[in-house]
This record gives structure tokens, sequence and C-alpha cells, in this order.
């Protein structure tokens, strides 16, 4: 007997009808059983056998309704699904995106459950030499995210990879396989609710992707829910990304203005006009061959320098300096943290124990950090940002625009300042300080050369920013339209 069966069913019914005006997800009668499943297993988890009491915690607890959400969309996910996507990505998407720019590349994993996915890209990209790509996988569930950065699986989510990869990319740990540290290195993860307009957005790192994928993630939404969804997913790619669906999602050439690329894999989707796009082109699929000769060992892949400037109050602790530029944020803050309580005075230790925190997804932890050095460096309009940036991860946006505004008191010029207090008051649906906020952020980058790192962006070019910028004040105009 399945267990939800008890369920009453005008409780299942409300509740679905709460999740969908919350998600705007929606439940054919074909998956009502599946989602009065997870309904079951997420009451037994909070421990509210109760519907109406339940229900009522749904309302006020956000976390509540991330788990149940999680739980009711979260689906099968194995390594290397879907082999001739992946095809494609190897054998004609990565190489003309890398033909002509020598940044890293940024790649996104929307609905990545508990990241076999974003970590399958990783492999893959470094199997192409591509040692600075960085991979960011988000899901509306913690929990899978938790599991997501263990690294951590079974012999079940590794069916049908070879033992060479097998053997080069994990190692074994009882009847589990760890990912070993290169790969884990590569790809970052963090929360993101892909039906909430929270990107694409500086602060939340979603924006100048060079490829997103989001596989069979909007056949859980409705139409109106997915012509959002998709106009944000299209905006938040490079001028010339490449946007790829999963075969059971529906086509978006419809729905919002895009280019439509035609590939032996299925549909790909770009920015409308951007470098390289043209409407119905196609892309051939290079048949399915052996992988090419994997390194014995694989080397922990070189990131980026992070904001060097920022990096250089660090130059007397060259292991923080190396652990944050190869994104060890675990070994950099567990040295940073050394460090600030040995000797505090500098703000510049405590802003980067504060991002690796940040970065690992210890949002918590991140955040007494963060309260603990404006308690000694309350003029830090850096710490003070960061601070803001927290404030909305964690849904408080109000608080979130009062402390950019501080942090703006503090240096007008701040221009990741402006970006969180414009996320923060587009959240708040404060639209028209929105787009004051964004526009100012716009005509400071005006005035910087395209390369030039703004100030306490983690190294990020004015060049770069400045294109979010202007795709952030259209979603915000096209917001009133």
């Amino acid at each position: 007997m399945n267990r939800a069966a008890t369920l009453p069913r005008q409780f299942v019914e409300a509740a679905e009808h709460f999740v969908r005006r919350r998600t705007g997800l929606v439940f054919s009668e074909a998956r009502r059983s599946a989602f009065e499943d997870g309904l079951f297993k997420a009451m037994r988890r909070a421990k509210l056998t109760e519907p109406d009491v339940y229900l009522a915690h749904l309302d006020t607890d956000p976390v509540l309704l991330d788990d149940l959400v999680g739980e009711i969309t979260v689906g099968e996910t194995y390594f290397f699904r879907e082999p001739q996507q992946l095809d494609v990505i190897r054998d004609a998407v990565v190489p003309a995106l890398v033909s002509h720019r020598s940044r890293p590349l940024r790649v996104w994993s929307a609905g990545c459950a508990t990241g076999e996915e974003p970590y399958t890209l990783a492999i893959v990209l470094l199997e192409q030499g591509l040692r600075t790509a960085h991979v960011v996988g988000t899901d509306l569930s913690r929990t899978a995210l938790a599991a997501a950065r263990r690294g951590l699986y079974t012999r079940w989510s590794l069916r049908g990879v070879s033992d060479r990869v097998v053997q080069a990319y994990f190692e074994s740990v009882g009847k589990r396989f760890e990912l070993v540290p290169a790969v884990r290195a590569a790809v970052e993860f963090s929360y993101l609710n892909l039906a909430e307009d929270a990107y694409p957005s500086f602060s939340t790192g979603i924006w100048g992707m060079d490829l997103i994928l989001c596989r069979n993630v909007l056949i859980y939404f409705d139409a109106g829910t997915v012509a959002r969804v998709a106009r944000r997913l299209i905006a938040s790619l490079s001028d010339d990304g490449w946007l790829l669906l999963g075969a059971s999602d529906p086509s978006l050439g419809d729905l919002i203005p895009c280019d439509v690329v035609v590939t032996d894999a299925g549909l790909a989707y770009r920015r409308r006009g951007g470098r390289g796009a043209r409407r119905e082109a196609t892309v051939p699929a290079t048949p399915a061959a052996a992988l090419p000769q994997l390194p014995e060992t694989p080397s922990l892949p070189q990131a980026p320098p992070r904001e060097p400037a920022r990096l250089a109050a660090l130059d007397g602790d060259a292991d923080a300096t190396r652990s944050y530029a190869a994104r060890d944020y675990g070994r950099t803050a567990e040295l940073a943290g050394q460090l600030v309580q040995r000797d505090g005075r500098d703000p510049a230790l405590w802003i980067v124990l504060v991002r690796a925190l940040a970065n690992q997804g210890k949002l918590e932890a991140a955040g007494q950090w963060c309260a603990a050095a404006l308690d000694r460096h309350r003029t830090s309009a850096e710490l003070t940002y960061l601070h803001a940036v927290l404030l909305a991860e964690g849904g408080r946006h109000a608080d979130a625009a009062t402390a950019a505004r501080r942090a703006l008191y503090l240096d007008p010029r701040l221009v990741v300042g402006h970006l969180a207090l414009g996320g923060a008051l587009a959240r708040l649906g404060d639209l028209a300080g929105a787009r004051r906020a964004v526009g100012n952020a716009e005509r400071l980058l005006a005035g910087m050369a395209p390369e030039e790192i703004v100030p306490a962006s983690d190294g990020e070019p004015a060049g770069r920013l400045a294109e979010l910028a202007r795709v952030q004040l259209q979603l915000l105009r096209g917001s009133t339209a």
C-alpha cells in the first residue's frame, strides 16, 4: 500500500496549489502519485504529521518549502547521461568557444540534483585540457546540494562509465567512489530556484555563462513560468554562449526571442544576434568515439588568479593565497580562520575567509564570520557588501538592501554594491529603484577600461560586468512592459 494514500485528498490538492502558486511547478495526473509520495516523505522528515500544521509551516518556513520542492522534483541522474549531447559539447560547442577567447570557460548546470551532471562536465573539460574552466551547479534542494559537495557516489551513479574513467577520476572508498580533487575543485555548488527572478545576477554568480545545461527541469513548470525561466536562461548566456535542454523539455523557439540551433542531439539555443549565432543553423554531432587517453593521475587544475590586488595582502601566507587561487576553499577557510584569530587587523584576511566559506555553501558560517569582521572593520565597504550578499542569499532582501546602501555610503563608486542593491530592490518589487542602482553601476563601468578588474568583484573585468548590467536593465525594463 502506498504510504501517501493516507493523506486527505483535500490536503494534497491544497499543497499542490500552494507549491504551484509559490514556484510555478505543476503536476499532471500522471505525476500525481509521485507528488503525493514526495509530500508524505517531506512531512515525515519535517516531523509534522498534521496536514494543517504542515501547511502553516510551509507558508512561513522557506527551508521547508525548498525541501518539499526538492523531494517532488529531484529525478534520476548519473554520470555521462545523454552521451550524444555530451559529444556535441565536446566536439562542437567547446572548440567553437575556445577558438576565440583567452579567458576560462564558465559552465552552468541548472537543476544539478546530486552533482553528477556538473562533475561530468568538469571531467569532459579536463579531458580537453581546459584546466581553468569553471563549472557551477545549482539546485533548489539543499539536501541534494550537500550530497553533491561531498562528491561521493555509488556504483549505480557510474553505470555505463568505462573503467578507465572511473580509475582516472575516482578513488575507491569502501563500496563508494570519491571524485579526485581535480574534479571537485572545478565545480562550485549553490542554491537557486529557477522560478524566482534572482538571475542573471553578479551576487549569485549566475551570469555570462558560455554553456548552460538545464535538462528535464522545464517540464515541471507551467507555460508562463517556462517562458520566464527561459528568458532568464538566455539572458544568463555570454554573447556567444549555448543553452542545452533535455529531450523532454519544451521547445523555446516560439516562446522567447532566441536563435535555435539544430544538432544531432536535439535543439540548442543562443542569444538572438549573438556572436556566431544563426537561426536554424546546424552543428553536426561527431559520432561517438573512444574517450581520449586519460592521465594516470589528474593534476589539480590551476584556476585563474582571483583579484590579485586583494590577495596581495596575503603575501606572507602563500599557502592561503595558493589555496584560494586554486579554489580549494576548505583549505583557504582553515588557514584564513587561523590568521584572523591570531591577528585580525587586516580586513583582507577576513574578506578572503568570508568568501571561502560562502563559496563552499557554508552561508551560516560565512555570515557569522562576516558579522565578526564588521565588529572590527565597520568602515570596510567590501565587508559590508559581502554582508548584503549573504543576507540576500538568506532571503532577507530588505536587510540586504540596507547593507548595500551602507556599503555605497562607505564607497559610492563600489560597482558591486550598486549591483547588489539593484538585485535586492528587484526582489522587493521596487523596479524603479533597481533600475537606478543597476544604471549607476553601468555608468561607473563605462568609465573603466574593459579589461580593468573591478574592485571587490573577485577578479571580474569591467567589460563583462558592463554586459551583465546591460542585460539586467533589459530584464528590469521588460518587467514593467
